[in-house]
Formats: structure tokens, C-alpha cells, sequence
């Protein structure tokens, strides 16, 4: 009788699972998700505060003198206990391997300190002047923002797969997720360009739902590959594009004092030996975002590299870096951690991965509490390519003309392959999920809607987590941006940059 109640509860753990593969929106996957914990034990497991994966004591102490403290009115005492430490990771609550377990999230213990850190903040914040004065509380929101640091979004390049892009942030725009700082190379930056410069009330009418780029069916991409469109005939075809994403005269910090959102645009420099550049509203603020997409989006030897454009004090056009040309972001800059890291004090990443040239070789390791013997040997693999590619390339590159073209072409392939493609949250699309013709622009009837699904379907999973990691970040940033407008005088427009 046991083993016939075994069976049959996989059974109906494998019907809810196909039900929650087919529902459109994420409240009904949530429902499903729910009663898939309920059947499995997972509901149980997130009850039950005690766990070798972190240090649950820790937390459950935390958690207490925190309540003790808002209960009690004691701010001195809430300060004093937030001082010693806000932290995402604390105790090893932020590990994704606690995502694992539950469909619908994790400990409640951990929700419950995330609710309890978040509400204590407010708390500090608002209290009277009187008991703790306007310098102290943003000199500690300050410090705590710094200590605690923000996540951001980092979008990869990957041409016709940038429908799966849609998904993503669509997804984390209608939850109130998506981060301030954001990343995007190639299809990315087309994604990051309009992130840019739609405010939230735009975007969450469906935009990247309904989104679509006509020139990529009127002027096929195959075209540009095979040679069958002249250079200008490609430019032409690549203006009208740049026309359906974004304006020509905007510049990053105009976009900034808009949105409100620090978009970066990763580039590569079409020489071989020069580095590559990431252009914000920071770095290169009167840079047209226009002309860092239109860069970051040259296939090397398909599209001829792009120069820069900046908007000059007399608010005319000029070149920016007039010697200098640049080439497909995804080649050097995919996914730029480390130069975030340094502009914006970020330290907790989303990945939203479709570069189709890396998706075999990249595992979410995260998610295991061990490598595995796969996925050793996965990255084995990888790096035996990459050691080919370099040692293809010095063989071409002896060649002459036409040897040193394509020495140039796998130099590119091998920089791009050498490059860490995972964060801390990632969402990555399944080889099984998209066609080469698709990386293409070319699709049949209905395949765009798929995969801006697979998209949203990929996100829902991640939700929980991203929730968790952002909840204290932004909860620091809104009062931040308060406390500073209380600080400073009211009459200047435009908006500050408070990540420097």
C-alpha cells in the first residue's frame, strides 16, 4: 500500500509540474507551485527553521531582538542592532541552493528577517527628529547602503534570441524587481536602450510583451551574413532598427534624469590589443545611447565597426573618441561584473543568458551543493576549445591578408568565450527552447511569442529569490533618494546620482 501511495504521489507531482508548464500568468503557477510544496513536503520544509545550509541560529536570534525593538518603540536599540550589520548573506541566507528545495521560495525564517530588516529601516527612518537627527540617520543609511551594496540586471548578447530578454524583464517589471543598474551587450543593449528611456508606467502597459522589430523581417539578417546586401544597403537596414528602439538624440544622462535607471552599454574595441569600454550616464554622460547600440550591436567581419557620437556643449553631434572604432559588446564586455562593481558598489547579480555560442558550455552551478563530475567536464571541454582558438589564431595569423581576416575572427570568438557567463540569480535559455534560425530573426508563426514565454516562464522560478535580494536594497535606495532631497536645496532639476 505504501509503495502504491509513493507512486501515485509522484504521479500527481508530475501532472502538477505539466499544469504549471502550461499556465499563462504567474498567479496561476503560484497557485500550482503552492500545492506542489504541499504534496512534496516542501511546505513543511519551509517551516521548519533548522537547516545544515545556513546558520539558522544566527538568524532566528537576529530576528528576535529586531522584533523586541520595533514592539518596544526602542529606535537607539534598532539602531544600535542594525549597526552591527545589515547584510544579504547573512548566515548564509542568500545561497540559492535554499531556492531548491520549495517551488514557491524558501525558509520562511529568511522571508521573515528580509520583511523584519526592510521594516526596521522604515522604521529608523521615519523616526523623530528629535531622537535621531537628520545628519545621524543618513550617515547610517549611507554606510548601510554602502555595506549592504544592490543587484543588477545583466542582459547578453545573442541577435534573434533577444525575445527571451522580453520575458525576463517584462516579467521582473510587472513585480516591481527590476533593478536601478542594469547591463547589456549587443541584443542586451537594444533590451537596456529601452529600459533606459521608458519610465515604469510605460513599460508595465506589456511593452516588451508586445515589442517586436519589423526591420529584422523586412531586411533579414541571413542577408548581411551571406553578403547579399551591399554595405549601404546594411547601414540603411541597421538605421531604420536603431529607428523602432530608441531616439537619435538622447544621451545616457538624459536618459538617467528620466528614468531614474543607470543603464550601461558594454563595447568592444575593434583593435585587437585595445580594451573594451562600458558607457553609462556615469562615464559618458553626453554620449548618444544611440550610437553605443549601434556599436555594441557590430558582428565583427559581417558589419563594419561604428563610431562614437556625443552630444558637444552647443548641443550639436560631434565623434567621441574620434579615432577609435568599436564592435560587438558581447565579444569582450557580455556580461561586465567587475566595472559595476566598481561605479555602483554592486554586488549581487541577475543573468538573463542567450548568447547561443556559450549556452552548451554554461551550468548553474550555484544550484548543486557540489560541481558534479558533468560539470567538470564541461568546463574541461570549454577550456580546451578556448586553448584551440588561440593557437588557431596565431597559425592564421601568420598567413597573410587573408590569414590575419581570419585570425581576427577567432580572436574575437575565443575573447568571447573567455569570459564568466553565471551570477548569483541566473536565468538561463535552454538549448532545447531556441533554433539557430531564430538567433537569425528568422521565425515562423508564433515562435517570437514562445520565446518571449519562455522568457517569463524561466523568470517565475527566480521570483522568490530576486525578491529577497532586491526587497533590502531598494528599500535603502528609496530613502536614500528622501533623505537627500531633504539635504539639499529643492530648486535644481534633474536628478542626483547617488551610487558615487
Amino acid at each position: 500500500m505504501q509503495a502504491v501511495s509513493i507512486l501515485s504521489s509522484k504521479s500527481n507531482l508530475r501532472q502538477l509540474e505539466k499544469q504549471m508548464d502550461a499556465v499563462k500568468r504567474y498567479r496561476d503557477w503560484l497557485q500550482l507551485a503552492q500545492q506542489h510544496d504541499a504534496l512534496s513536503g516542501a511546505e513543511d520544509w519551509r517551516r521548519i527553521d533548522k537547516s545544515r545550509l545556513y546558520d539558522y541560529t544566527e538568524i532566528k536570534s537576529r530576528l528576535t531582538l529586531l522584533r523586541q525593538c520595533l514592539a518596544n518603540g526602542a529606535y537607539r536599540e534598532l539602531l544600535y542592532a542594525l549597526n552591527e550589520g545589515v547584510h544579504g548573506n547573512m548566515g548564509g541566507m542568500g545561497q540559492p541552493i535554499l531556492y531548491m528545495r520549495s517551488k514557491c521560495g524558501t525558509k520562511e525564517l529568511i522571508d521573515d528577517y528580509v520583511e523584519t530588516i526592510s521594516e526596521s529601516l522604515m522604521y529608523i527612518y521615519h523616526c523623530p527628529e528629535k531622537i535621531i537627527s537628520h545628519a545621524e540617520k543618513l550617515d547610517f543609511f549611507r554606510r548601510a547602503s554602502h555595506c549592504y551594496g544592490r543587484s543588477a540586471l545583466l542582459l547578453s548578447g545573442g541577435a534573434g534570441l533577444i525575445y527571451f530578454h522580453h520575458g525576463v524583464v517584462q516579467e521582473l517589471i510587472d513585480h516591481d524587481l527590476l533593478p536601478n543598474v542594469i547591463s547589456g551587450a549587443s541584443a542586451g543593449s537594444i533590451v537596456s536602450a529601452q529600459l533606459g528611456i521608458h519610465t515604469d508606467e510605460e513599460l508595465k502597459s506589456g511593452y516588451f510583451s508586445q515589442k517586436r522589430y519589423i526591420e529584422t523581417s523586412n531586411t533579414p539578417l541571413l542577408g548581411s551574413l551571406t553578403g547579399k546586401l551591399t554595405a549601404a544597403e546594411a547601414r540603411a537596414s541597421r538605421e531604420r532598427f536603431q529607428d523602432e528602439v530608441i531616439p537619435k538624440d538622447i544621451t545616457f544622462q538624459e536618459a538617467f534624469e528620466h528614468t531614474g535607471r543607470y543603464i550601461n552599454i558594454s563595447i568592444s574595441a575593434a583593435e585587437k590589443h585595445q580594451n573594451s569600454r562600458l558607457m553609462n550616464a556615469i562615464t559618458s554622460p553626453n554620449v548618444y545611447i544611440r550610437s553605443a547600440v549601434s556599436a555594441s550591436s557590430s558582428i565583427p567581419g559581417v558589419i563594419p565597426p561604428e563610431r562614437l557620437y556625443a552630444k558637444g556643449f552647443d548641443g550639436k553631434p560631434r565623434p567621441y573618441l574620434a579615432t577609435r572604432r568599436w564592435v560587438d559588446g558581447s565579444v569582450s564586455g557580455d556580461l561586465p561584473a567587475k566595472r559595476l562593481m566598481r561605479l555602483y558598489g554592486v554586488n549581487h547579480f541577475i543573468v538573463s543568458l542567450i548568447n547561443p555560442f556559450v549556452l552548451p558550455f554554461v551550468k548553474d552551478t550555484k544550484l548543486r551543493k557540489s560541481k558534479g563530475l558533468p560539470t567538470t567536464v564541461s568546463q574541461s571541454l570549454f577550456r580546451l576549445l578556448n586553448e584551440s582558438l588561440i593557437t588557431s589564431e596565431r597559425f592564421f595569423d601568420r598567413g597573410g591578408e587573408m590569414g590575419s581576416r581570419i585570425a581576427a575572427q577567432i580572436a574575437y570568438l575565443s575573447r568571447m568565450l573567455d569570459q564568466n557567463y553565471l551570477g548569483d540569480i541566473n536565468i538561463l535559455l535552454k538549448q532545447s527552447d531556441f533554433t539557430w534560425k531564430q538567433a537569425l530573426f528568422e521565425f515562423k508563426e508564433g515562435e517570437i511569442e514562445n520565446l518571449t514565454d519562455v522568457g517569463m516562464r524561466s523568470t517565475w522560478p527566480k521570483i522568490s529569490m530576486v525578491k529577497n535580494a532586491a526587497r533590502i536594497s531598494k528599500t535603502l535606495d528609496h530613502i536614500l533618494e528622501q533623505l537627500n532631497a531633504e539635504a539639499i536645496d529643492p530648486t535644481p532639476s534633474g536628478i542626483h546620482h547617488i551610487y558615487s
